[in-house]
């Protein structure tokens, strides 16, 4: 069986669950990001990503509306989420549908959120969820393996228009970030940002307004020197305990 799943992840939380299906199927882990490389000729394909304002990241969009897919291979989605994933599967649907192509099966994991610009992450939760997400990451493998299929939502009005409101900001959304003092300078930041959207210059990291708002940088900073205005100051940063930053680091950096 030859297989690929393409993933999009900034904390950790959609790797985590690529890899618990990408073993089951015995297929590639590859990471969605400004340098993917595409692989052709799979049997099975699957993409795994984070749901960003009940849809796509435009990264996932973008990447899947490009991507050549030949014959007639198995494909499955599976989208994490906070609270809901909206119309994440079906946007996913609809631009393969156009390609002629379609979503065979799709899923949503909830996972822990990690939005902090909106709200805190609750430590009580931390564990049950990321044992929850195993869980259910199993069960989707398992389905996968059967190369099972459902139904996939259409993408209603109000995800549609919640969405809009991420199309109109995600590129310039790195203008709300500042730099602390406590800064080292250790380019994580800048090794880990999917859309290559920062360059230290200095020895600070400075944005190039291509950001996919992802919040990896803001996570993954080891001093919490990245604040975004003033609604990340104290809050706890939070990635997957079984993802490390190695894991996410983005290839040929």
């Amino acid at each position: 069986m030859s297989g690929v799943v393409y993933y999009f992840s900034a904390t950790g939380n959609s790797l985590y669950a690529a890899k618990v299906i990408a073993k089951k199927i015995n297929a590639e882990v590859v990471q969605i990001s400004y340098n993917t490389e595409k692989l052709y000729n799979q049997n099975i394909i699957g993409f795994v990503y984070p749901t960003f304002y009940w849809g796509l990241p435009e990264m996932v969009a973008t990447f899947v509306k490009n991507l050549n897919i030949k014959g007639n291979p198995y494909i499955f989605a599976v989208t994490t989420c906070g609270l809901s994933s909206g119309g994440a599967l079906g946007q996913l649907n609809d631009i393969l549908i156009k390609k002629g192509k379609c979503l065979h099966f799709g899923e949503t994991i909830r996972t822990v959120a990690n939005n902090i610009t909106k709200y805190r992450i609750k430590q009580k939760s931390i564990q049950k969820l990321v044992r929850y997400e195993n869980k259910k990451a199993n069960e989707i493998a398992q389905a996968v393996a059967q190369k099972q299929k459902n139904k996939i939502p259409k993408v209603g009005i109000i995800s549609r228009a919640f969405y809009q409101l991420y199309l109109k900001q995600y590129a310039n959304s790195d203008r709300g970030f500042h730099i602390t003092s406590d800064c080292t300078g250790c380019g994580i930041c800048q090794n880990i940002c999917s859309a290559d959207n920062i360059v230290l210059k200095n020895g600070k990291p400075v944005f190039k307004h291509q950001c996919q708002n992802c919040l990896a940088c803001l996570h993954w900073c080891p001093k919490n020197a990245i604040q975004w205005k003033n609604t990340t100051v104290g809050k706890q940063r939070y990635h997957h305990p079984n993802i490390s930053y190695h894991d996410l680091k983005i290839k040929n950096k």
